[in-house]
């Protein structure tokens, strides 16, 4: 039983101590802002003689030395920016990219020494370019003041910190909310800052008699009403072509019919020499075709008149006087 109670109590202990190791190395870990672009450089201050180190990135060892030559453990890992340093024994990262944040320690040990490790925690920021103050505005009549929403931009960094001042206000934070009587104005600044760079810009608010439409709001809103005015007129440029392809293929569609001959007019007015019109049809039997086809002889009635009264006045005669003595 006392066996089993001092093994708990070394397994403590080790694990104490592994915790205060822990708690030790964090705090000794120097953290260093960098650019993107910039290079990181760890150097190996120790002393030269039997000299053996390792370099580590989140836990990973990327590089090595050992009997005064430098070795690449893990090329893919900064794949071609790896730049060793025999004078100084060091190792550059060059050309610093966002992802590149994270862990580095520098693990050395001499022919019977074992160094302090050194921890590097890098931070890789992205440069602010340009920073700018957006803003709206709203009239309140029942207080008779205008209200100001107002928000600082920046391009570059995605997670800068920004900073206030003006108006009798020093602030933090992306958003800013203020209130001026009719007449009034003020300047306000705005700072975007990420340690390795800084930009600020300043933009002057005015309570003005145009300001109490509810409508009145500065260029952000503006942007989004230009967009959709230009988004309208595409949309109606390409309603209008649609159309027009639609109207176009209608007419040629039944151009194409009539250069046919299937409508009635052309089949009227097809050349009578060419095609006799009771061949076109299919059965013949049309009154059109007995009419002008069966065109009867030189002897037998024409018309229906001439049926009736084909020869019903004998020619007169010496024994005759007039056409109608025979009817007397």
């Amino acid at each position: 039983m006392n066996v089993f109670q001092e093994s708990c109590c070394s397994i403590l202990v080790v694990l104490l101590v592994f915790l205060v190791q822990g708690s030790c190395v964090d705090s000794d870990a120097e953290v260093l802002h960098k650019a993107v672009g910039d290079s990181l450089e760890l150097t190996a201050d120790y002393p030269k003689d039997d000299l053996e180190v390792q370099w580590k990135y989140n836990g990973n060892i990327f590089a090595e030395y050992q009997k005064k030559y430098f070795k690449t453990v893990e090329p893919e890992l900064f794949h071609g920016r790896l730049k060793m340093n025999e004078g100084n024994i060091s190792i550059t990262v060059a050309d610093l990219k966002l992802q590149d944040s994270g862990s580095f320690s520098i693990v050395a040990e001499g022919k019977s020494t074992q160094y302090k490790t050194k921890f590097i925690e890098l931070r890789v920021h992205d440069l602010i370019r340009e920073v700018k103050i957006e803003y709206n505005v709203s009239w309140l009549q029942s207080q008779n003041i205008c209200t100001f929403h107002l928000w600082c931009l920046e391009s570059g960094d995605q997670n800068p910190s920004y900073s206030w001042t003006g108006h009798q206000i020093q602030t933090q934070g992306s958003h800013l909310n203020i209130s001026l009587r009719p007449a009034e104005n003020t300047t306000l600044n705005c700072t975007a800052d990420n340690t390795v760079s800084i930009k600020y810009t300043t933009e002057t608010v005015v309570c003005t008699e145009t300001s109490k439409t509810p409508s009145m709001s500065s260029g952000f809103p503006q942007k989004y009403l230009l967009i959709a005015v230009g988004v309208g007129i595409v949309a109606v440029v390409i309603f209008g072509g649609a159309l027009a392809v639609c109207c176009r293929r209608r007419n040629n569609k039944g151009q194409g019919e009539s250069e046919a001959g299937i409508t009635v007019y052309e089949d009227v007015n097809t050349d009578a020499t060419a095609k006799k019109r009771s061949e076109s049809v299919t059965n013949g039997m049309s009154i059109y075709e007995t009419v002008n086809d069966i065109k009867p002889s030189q002897g037998l009635p024409q018309t229906l008149y001439d049926k009736i009264s084909y020869q019903r006045h004998p020619a007169v005669s010496p024994s005759t006087s007039s056409p109608y003595q025979d009817v007397l």
